[in-house]
This record gives C-alpha cells, sequence and structure tokens, in this order.
C-alpha cells in the first residue's frame, strides 16, 4: 500500500460527552483539522493544495471529510501473500487507513473512495449493490467497519478534476448502486469501534494511495480530519 505518511503534534482535549460515539463520558480528542474555517492553514508536514471550485484548501497527506479528485479505485489486494490473503499489508485503499499497533497493524477503520456512484466492478464500493468486483470484505479483517463513498455522480464524465460538489463519507448523495452505501442508521461520517481488548497501542491514521506506484491518477484530499479516543 503506497502511503503518503507525515508526523504530526496534536493536542489532546478531554471531551466529557460525544453523542456521535457511544453517548457516554471520558473521550479524549485527539486529533483536529478542520480547513473549512476562516484561516485555517494545514499542520506541519501536510500538503496544501488549492482548487479552483472550492472555496478553502485541502490536505493532501481521519469526524472524517474528503473528495474524490480524478479516479479512485476502491480496496484491491496485491501480490503480496496472494490474492487470497488476509493480511492488512496486502490490501490497497484510495483513501484513509486508521489501525492501532504495528507487526502487524490492527485495522480500526476505512474510509475509502470509488471510482463512480454506479460502478459495480472491482474499482467500486463492495457496498454498491450489485458489486462484482470479487473482494468478499466480510471474509477479511476489514468486515463492515469502513464507509465507501464517490465523488463522481451516475453518468457524470470523468475526468482530472475535484468533485467537490459530492464529499466523500458524509453520508448524502448516495445515488443509483451506492444508495446501499449509505444506510439511515449509519453515524456517517463519524465513525464508532469498540476494540475487543485493552491496548495501550499508538492510533495510526495514513492516507493511502491504491497504486502501487506514486500517481496523478487519483487522490483523496481531506478538509476535515477529528479523532477522539477513550
Amino acid at each position: 500500500m503506497r502511503e503518503k505518511r507525515t508526523f504530526i503534534s496534536l493536542v489532546c482535549e478531554t471531551i466529557m460527552n460525544s453523542i456521535n460515539c457511544d453517548g457516554e463520558g471520558g473521550w479524549t480528542r485527539v486529533g483536529y483539522l478542520n480547513m473549512t474555517q476562516s484561516g485555517a492553514t494545514c499542520l506541519n508536514g501536510l500538503i496544501q493544495k488549492n482548487y479552483t471550485n472550492i472555496d478553502h484548501p485541502l490536505c493532501v497527506c481521519g469526524q472524517l471529510r474528503g473528495y474524490q479528485f480524478y479516479g479512485t479505485q476502491a480496496f484491491k489486494r496485491i501480490g503480496g501473500s496472494g490474492y487470497n490473503s488476509n493480511s492488512l499489508e496486502d490490501f490497497t485503499v484510495d483513501g484513509v487507513s486508521i489501525t492501532h499497533g504495528s507487526n502487524p497493524r490492527k485495522h480500526i477503520w476505512a474510509y475509502v473512495g470509488s471510482y463512480s456512484e454506479d460502478s459495480t466492478d472491482n474499482c467500486a464500493c463492495p457496498c454498491n449493490t450489485g458489486y462484482s468486483g470479487g473482494l468478499d470484505l466480510n471474509a477479511t479483517f476489514i468486515g463492515s467497519h469502513y464507509y465507501c463513498e464517490s465523488g463522481l455522480n451516475p453518468g457524470q464524465p470523468f475526468s482530472a478534476v475535484l468533485y467537490a460538489t459530492d464529499p466523500l463519507w458524509d453520508g448524502q448523495q448516495c445515488d443509483d448502486q451506492e444508495s446501499t452505501c449509505c444506510p439511515a442508521n449509519s453515524k456517517m461520517p463519524w465513525f464508532y469501534r469498540s476494540l475487543d481488548t485493552q491496548t495501550t497501542d499508538d492510533i495510526e491514521l495514513r492516507l493511502c494511495d491504491g497504486r502501487k506506484e506514486p500517481s496523478d491518477i487519483g487522490d483523496s484530499p481531506l478538509d476535515i480530519i477529528e479523532l477522539y479516543i477513550k
């Protein structure tokens, strides 16, 4: 998995109650970035980009909100231990991977961008109606712990632009085959995951490109990152 990695300093803030998590107290915010606020700039180590069709800069580098630039390819398995491997390191993701631990990393959640809302092939969201890409996430470590959307509307021409009118992972504008990726009972864009055991592992958030080699074919720039632990 090709990843754009940077090390940034984050300020911890205790939040007494978070209705978007489990509705109980004791949560600590360990990551926060909101590029929609006036005067906001990217944290040191992140790359700031400006686009002509959106009125605030975006960070390219997890509530999470992002956008589709050009073509994104959702999930794919790569060579590694083979197509049937169930190792996190043998998967590619176009979007954001949130994990804990190392050697191996352990999956918490993924925010994933796909090619188009009406696609059903191996570049589509596996939650899309009629998905035929051959990847059964329920048989992997990922399970249902992910969100997947596309910013490219059904029938919309595909080109090297930022699809700014349909932000990713907000549960809105999920049309055509993608409607099943945004169920009414979803917390989108928020996720909540209770780990099986207590841990002192570091939490790692990686912005990943599904291609093995660097390219300008697709990206998932972010403008909102908010991460809590308890």
